[in-house]
């Protein structure tokens, strides 16, 4: 029984020790990335889809009409300037050129002998006047008739690219009835876009833009906007704006679809930009990001009113305090004054 006597005592003072709970260990900082906050355009970029196209591009046809008797090229083919490229049937033309010089060949000789019996006495002054008027007629029929005869064929107005060809051989045409249509490779090429007249008065000439392509994935081509029609189309009730950029040695024909972005240089001040995965919570006008002082260890909640969203970014209708970068990936796993390990930072550049 002794040593049991002994026990119980040691048993009694183990229980009586201090009732008072231990501290629970410091959560260890997280890893997380953040980037600086960077000004850009104070408006959102235009973004809307277009077709590519030669700036200048001509429909051509016949100053006459007639009968198509040959069309040299095809779609797609290269042309050069001067290159014939399509004639129509001389017949008739021809035939109508002859008979306007024989009429002028007669009313000049009807006025040479008009001439001779007005000096005689024989023609009154209005008899000779109406030989006079009746041979310049007859001359300027002769021009038209040379005229028509010298356009009864197509030739091309400058080097470039047969982009339609909108009739055969043989068919019948009429005057000013569209044959072809060429792209003058001089001119360059184009984004061609059809934009909204909200859209349309934040741009000017010399906008920078950025143009992507499905048909040349991974690729993006620098631009300027080269001309913003101030007259709608009376069909569609969109403007017309052109993007003009160097394809390089890209493979681009007309036709393709293309998508732009496009920074208006118009607006008041820059805002600041920030990723998108800085936004934790909140509405447009009270967004919830983490903040973190260059060179802290602490993250502070702050709330900011967004303007607008572009892309991957986001613009915030206020700046930011002074020397503090946002927490982008990990901030959905914050709380106000957790501390946090830097392991990456990054620029949110517009």
């Amino acid at each position: 029984m002794r040593p049991l006597l002994i026990l119980l005592p040691a048993l009694f003072l183990a229980a009586c020790g201090s009732s008072e709970p231990q501290a629970a260990p410091e959560a260890p900082p997280r890893s997380v990335h953040t980037a600086l906050p960077e000004n850009g355009p104070a408006t959102p970029p235009v973004e809307t889809s277009g077709v590519v196209a030669y700036r200048d591009e001509t429909r051509l046809s016949f100053m006459v009409p007639g009968i198509i008797r040959d069309i040299a090229v095809r779609e797609g083919d290269t042309i050069k300037a001067g290159e014939p490229l399509a004639t129509l049937e001389l017949t008739q033309v021809d035939a109508g050129s002859t008979q306007a010089r024989e009429g002028w060949l007669k009313a000049k000789r009807d006025l040479e002998r008009g001439e001779k019996l007005f000096r005689d006495d024989v023609l009154t002054r209005e008899q000779l006047d109406d030989l006079t008027t009746a041979e310049r007629v007859a001359r300027a029929g002769l021009s038209s008739a040379d005229f028509a005869r010298n356009n009864a064929r197509i030739v091309a107005p400058s080097g470039g690219t047969v982009l339609r060809r909108l009739a055969e051989s043989r068919e019948m045409v009429a005057a000013g009835q569209p044959v072809l249509t060429v792209g003058d490779a001089g001119s360059g090429m184009v984004l061609r876009l059809g934009l909204a007249d909200r859209e349309v008065v934040r741009l000017k000439n010399g906008d920078a833009a950025v143009l992507r392509f499905d048909a040349f994935p991974g690729k993006e081509f620098a631009g300027k906007v080269q001309e913003v029609s101030r007259a709608a189309d009376p069909r569609m009730g969109t403007y017309r704006v052109d993007i003009a950029f160097d394809p390089g040695q890209t493979p681009f024909v007309s036709g393709l679809i293309g998508r732009a972005e496009i920074r208006s240089s118009a607006g008041g001040e820059a805002l600041q930009y920030i990723p998108l995965s800085a936004l934790v919570e909140g509405d447009q006008r009270n967004m919830l990001v983490y903040l973190l002082p260059k060179g802290g260890s602490q993250v502070k909640a702050h709330r900011v009113p967004v303007a607008f969203i572009a892309a991957d970014r986001a613009a915030l209708a206020q700046p930011l305090p002074a020397g503090h970068a946002v927490v982008t990936e990990g901030a959905v796993y914050l709380r106000d004054g957790d501390k946090v390990v830097v392991t990456a930072e990054a620029a949110a550049k517009p």
